[in-house]
């Protein structure tokens, strides 16, 4: 996708957008950033004309609640401050009926990224998330970090790919790389692009 140049509504300055880098909705200036003007302002009309498609996605957040106090606990003699940690951790249920009267702050919110997907196939990304977590070597013939149609390493600016942490799960053309009936999921014919084959992986389709 190319990028759109335009001119800052604020500085009167050239700014271009990331649409190459897959982000299209962030401004930057093509010149020597005014240091007053911090964030660059498209105009409202090519802002509201950028194209736009509407897509399922899947998103896991996560929130850290953290809990601060302090109590009389009994220890064993000879645990050291670095140990106390662990030491806590093993002896969980002599505290944590404590915890709820004791909150100290939250962080809300946090997007997982390695578990958010455009959800047209989130399904079979989720399982193969969860596969990679708990069995891989289930499917370890299957877990490449190069695409196995192309060739190419996915990088993070990559559109044409879908990865699962470090591994491609998704090839070129929306080919799957991991046979689904390997992740959970049923009904999918695959063929195995591992072996000396011309197509390397089963279409999103089944097809």
């Amino acid at each position: 996708m190319k990028n759109t140049k335009t001119t800052c509504t604020r500085c009167r300055t050239p700014i271009i957008n990331r649409a190459a880098n897959g982000r299209p909705d962030v401004w930057g200036h093509t010149t020597v950033t005014n240091p007053f003007c911090p964030t660059p302002s498209p105009p409202y009309l090519v802002e509201q004309n950028l194209p736009r498609e509407t897509r399922t996605i899947r998103i896991r957040v996560e929130e850290v609640v953290t809990y601060d106090w302090e109590m009389k606990f009994e220890v064993h003699l000879g645990v050291t401050p670095d140990a106390l940690s662990p030491y806590l951790s093993d002896h969980e249920e002599r505290w944590i009926d404590s915890m709820e009267d004791n909150y100290h702050s939250a962080r809300i919110g946090e997007i997982v990224s390695s578990r958010t997907y455009f959800a047209d196939d989130a399904g079979y990304l989720a399982c193969l998330a969860q596969a990679i977590d708990e069995h891989p070597e289930k499917i370890m013939k299957w877990l490449t970090l190069t695409c196995p149609v192309c060739g190419v390493q996915p990088g993070a600016e990559d559109t044409e790919h879908q990865n699962v942490g470090y591994f491609v799960a998704i090839a070129c053309e929306g080919l799957y790389v991991v046979n689904p009936g390997w992740v959970g999921m049923d009904g999918s014919r695959w063929e195995d692009w591992t072996k000396d084959v011309t197509v390397n992986a089963s279409r999103k389709d089944g097809k």
